[in-house]
């Protein structure tokens, strides 16, 4: 008599620890997208200025609506609709990693990223994505991505990623209109010749006194981009976690160890990696190992 393969656990939908920072860290920039509504509708109305940053805030609701959430993704995100065959590759592995999650699988859709490296991601409330080059791995390495961007929805790190988008995006680009300036000195001090220098640093002076006085907010995203990336590689190794906790741990060590050999390490500068979101991929073995997966 052949014995019953154990239960895998069933996981529960809860925001963790990274989803929570992610939405408090989000908030100066939030802020600083209001003020810069704020002074547009100051400029436009002055009378009624509040109009349109409430105007901005009730848009971002949409975010939730289903409907919506799939006509943002693509411009977003460079996402688009799988075709036949890339759905009956993706379909099978994604309900096979639901039914282990206990999850239905119905209420996320698949969206298939253009980029051809090797990748995916989870996105919004309801988005799974992965590149075309992900799917022409085998279903139990496949499965193995799959269950680490399930792990993403389900510890709540996407549940309002769209909205805090949609609510940052005046800051955003308030600060490349900022970066554009500050790319712009170095011509402004050779136009000076050997006056160059003390003028530029003068005008970048003006530049942070008028960021501080319009939008201090602004001011705050560099301080908080360090605290950010580490929360977000919070997020992975839990991600990663929940994958394992399903079964596929042995198939993502497996995984993470030839992207390991294929990028030749993490070859990334130190400020680089303390300033990504994504851990590197040696990193995420140790965890696993620590965890408990044996390859």
């Amino acid at each position: 008599m052949i014995e019953d393969e154990p239960a895998r656990p069933r996981l529960r939908s809860r925001p963790d620890l990274s989803a929570v920072l992610a939405v408090v860290l989000a908030l100066p920039g939030v802020a600083s997208s209001l003020v810069v509504l704020t002074l547009i509708g100051k400029l436009a109305w002055p009378e009624y200025l509040w109009v349109v940053p409430v105007a901005w805030v009730v848009a971002g609701a949409i975010t939730f609506v289903p409907a919506f959430e799939h006509l943002l993704l693509p411009p977003m995100f460079g996402v688009q609709r799988p075709t036949p065959r890339q759905r009956d590759q993706l379909a099978p592995s994604w309900q096979a990693v639901c039914a282990a999650a206990g999850v239905d699988s119905s209420r996320y859709r698949l969206w298939v990223d253009r980029s051809r490296e090797l990748n995916a991601f989870a996105a919004g409330g309801r988005a799974v994505a992965v590149t075309r080059t992900a799917l022409d791995l085998e279903a139990p390495r496949l499965e193995a991505i799959l269950a680490h961007e399930l792990g993403h929805h389900l510890s709540g790190h996407t549940g309002v990623s769209l909205l805090i988008a949609w609510l940052e995006l005046p800051a955003r680009v308030l600060a490349r209109l900022v970066r554009l300036l500050a790319d712009a000195l170095p011509h402004v001090a050779r136009a000076f010749g050997a006056f160059g220098r003390p003028v530029a640093a003068l005008l970048g002076l003006g530049i942070l006194a008028v960021l501080a006085f319009l939008d201090p907010w602004l001011l705050l995203a560099p301080l908080l981009g360090p605290v950010l990336a580490w929360s977000r590689r919070r997020g992975e190794y839990r991600a990663d976690r929940m994958a394992a906790q399903l079964g596929y741990g042995p198939e993502l060590v497996a995984l993470l160890k030839e992207w390991i050999v294929r990028h030749r390490g993490d070859e990334r500068r130190w400020w680089d990696r303390l300033l990504s979101g994504h851990p590197a991929d040696i990193d995420r073995v140790k965890r696993l190992k620590d965890f408990g997966v044996r390859p």
